[in-house]
């Protein structure tokens, strides 16, 4: 079903926070970080979730208010969902600059870090505590077996059956 693979997606996406905050704490603690794994994360998340993951919700969430009544606040994560985009994306900047050797101080770095997984974590949270489940309470197997005969569904480049080149390493780390 649909939603399953977002909640799915969303234990994976979770997996991978853990991930930075743990890169987060090394780097706190001033040991050794690979920033390629950082790096990597954030290639996924641009890839995956903003190509995938952010439009099947988007999907939903749309049918859900065209349908039904916006109990949840749904109609704000389209804005919330270009927001993380943009987040991602700025952040991948400043990862990409040490990746280049440019100087920029490890507690603005942490700062940036701790704030990109901030946002995302309570994201998710919203998604999953409120917003899903008054979804699935609202929508019937018929919307369900609709919404799924408008999508489909990709390959996981990290967490689907063949990861891809370049998650191998990320894959392993996990």
């Amino acid at each position: 079903m649909l939603v399953d693979s977002i909640h799915r997606d969303h234990r994976n996406i979770s997996r991978l926070l853990r991930l930075l905050t743990d890169k987060l704490a090394a780097i706190r603690s001033e040991q050794p970080v690979d920033y390629g794994y950082i790096r990597d994360t954030l290639l996924y998340l641009k890839d995956h979730a903003e190509r995938c993951h952010h439009p099947k919700e988007d999907l939903i969430y749309h049918y859900y208010l065209t349908n039904y009544a916006d109990t949840e606040g749904v109609a704000a994560l389209d804005e919330e969902h270009e927001t993380l985009a943009a987040l991602t994306a700025e952040f991948a900047i400043s990862v990409d600059m040490i990746l280049m050797d440019s100087v920029i101080p490890l507690d603005v770095f942490a700062g940036k870090l701790t704030e990109f997984v901030e946002q995302q974590q309570r994201h998710l949270e919203l998604e999953e505590r409120s917003v899903l489940p008054a979804i699935e309470k609202a929508l019937t197997a018929e919307d369900w077996n609709y919404l799924q005969s408008q999508w489909e569904e990709e390959d996981d480049p990290l967490f689907g059956e063949q990861v891809a080149a370049r998650f191998k390493a990320l894959a392993a780390a996990m």
